[in-house]
């Protein structure tokens, strides 16, 4: 009787006094009453440079992939690239041509199943 009633006291403790003793390696966390850390972010209209200007122009590399995958047959793979090559375009003129290719992907894939 005595173990199961330090037991129980034990178990009640670290419940209630877990929170306060418990320690983010990360610093102090926000909460509702402490919005310093979110006070002291940059804003992102603050900004100069956008992200689709930075790091290369990727989207030939998956063009050329996707035109390769579709001349030697394998579709599903080429529409993967071509996906790929859409999410990453950024001129108006290639993403037209992405999507006119990628358009005769779908429906050939679809004129198969």
């Amino acid at each position: 009787m005595c173990s199961t009633l330090r037991f129980t006291i034990i178990v009640f403790l670290a419940l209630a006094l877990g929170p306060a003793l418990t320690v983010s390696s990360s610093g102090p966390q926000a909460n509702a009453q402490n919005m310093s850390s979110y006070d002291s972010a940059p804003a992102q209209t603050q900004r100069t440079v956008k992200s689709s200007d930075q790091g290369p122009d990727i989207s030939a590399k998956y063009l050329k992939q996707a035109r390769v995958y579709r001349d030697q047959g394998r579709y599903e793979l080429a529409r993967q690239s071509y996906a790929q090559a859409l999410s990453t375009c950024r001129s108006a003129s290639e993403l037209a041509v992405i999507e006119k290719e990628m358009g005769g992907i779908e429906l050939l894939l679809r004129t198969m199943r």
